[in-house]
């Protein structure tokens, strides 16, 4: 047979075109997205200069809602070929987590073998007239001590006589909001109500000895900055609480409802000064207010504690009627 001429057939496959991944937004979409991204990334900036205005630090408190923003904006703008939206949007999705991820870095935590407490902390709502989902919350916890801020004489109708088998109590009510109890399964060798000066609300200052060295509690609840003139009372009153805590003996844990988050200019002046540590370090943010909208929640119920303090566990509480969650933290004291 004949041999055929010219070039063999090719056996390779087609060539196959690389498919489009890219969805591109309608014009309006773009223009929506970009404000989101936009105004995102100028609230997060705004709230760096919350130690010049109060009105500044509101935008302080929601860092990560401001995150999990810039990280939906992020993820459309890449999926649509918007690179310079994507990286505005990447760039300020960083800045807000460079805020975030160092509560959660572990540090070293000394385990002392000491015997372990539990304390329970919620801001309780002076309006709250569902004490039995407080008092529900209270016994799930089996906590040794309570500190209890917006205590009214309501709730101690209720709250007395259910709690009898915390034999150690101290109260004083407010019809506003700035009552404040203790119950305790542990001998108080003290507790008053003490304004640390005329322009701060009243804490709460307990002292007990658990073990061989003294342990003083400190619950506040300064006023909410709604004005000028409130913020510059709380940040007063966070000042005060900063010298108070300086000259206590022995070891020392402040609960309360501060007010401020993280990311406030006031809540970082008062670690600064006062020298204490977040019981969340190392554990996670655990926002706590509002207690009904998981979405906007910010971390405003703090505790703080002295460096011969190890926290064991921290954790939010269940629901008590409040619009604040519980803060319950198990910890031990290293004794000297």
């Amino acid at each position: 047979m004949p041999e055929q001429s010219g070039p063999p057939k090719s056996c390779a496959n087609p060539i196959i075109q690389e498919a489009d991944l890219l969805i591109p937004l309608p014009e309006p979409l773009t223009v929506l997205l970009w404000l989101a991204a936009g105004a995102t990334s100028l609230f997060s900036l705004f709230g760096f200069l919350s130690h010049l205005d109060w009105k500044f630090e509101l935008f302080s408190h929601f860092r990560t809602q401001y995150a999990l923003l810039l990280a939906a904006c992020l993820v459309v703008f890449l999926a649509s070929g918007e690179l310079s939206g994507g990286l505005v949007a990447g760039l300020f999705l960083g800045v807000n987590l460079a805020q975030i991820l160092p509560i959660y870095r572990r540090t070293h935590r000394r385990n002392t073998g000491s015997k372990s407490y539990r304390l329970f902390f919620a801001n309780i709502l002076g309006t709250n007239t569902h004490t039995d989902q407080l008092i529900l919350a209270i016994r799930k916890a089996e906590a040794d001590i309570l500190l209890l801020v917006e205590v009214r004489q309501h709730h101690l109708q209720q709250l007395l006589p259910a709690l009898n088998d915390y034999p150690f109590q101290f109260s004083q009510p407010d019809v506003k909001n700035f009552g404040l109890a203790i119950f305790s399964r542990l001998p108080l060798e003290s507790a008053q109500a003490l304004a640390l000066d005329e322009a701060c609300t009243p804490a709460l200052v307990a002292r007990l000895r658990p073990g061989k060295t003294p342990l003083t509690l400190l619950a506040i609840h300064p006023y909410p900055p709604k004005s000028r003139s409130h913020a510059a009372e709380r940040n007063h009153q966070l000042k005060q609480t900063a010298k108070f805590v300086s000259g206590q003996p022995g070891e020392l844990i402040l609960a309360g409802d501060l007010n401020s988050t993280s990311w406030s200019h006031a809540f970082q002046q008062l670690v600064n000064e006062s020298h204490l540590l977040d019981s969340r370090q190392g554990i996670g943010l655990q926002a706590s207010w509002p207690a009904g909208n998981a979405l906007m929640r910010v971390p405003i119920d703090h505790m703080l504690h002295t460096p011969g303090i190890t926290i064991h566990q921290r954790r939010l509480g269940q629901r008590t009627g409040s619009d604040h969650l519980p803060v319950i933290v198990d910890f031990s004291i290293e004794e000297s």
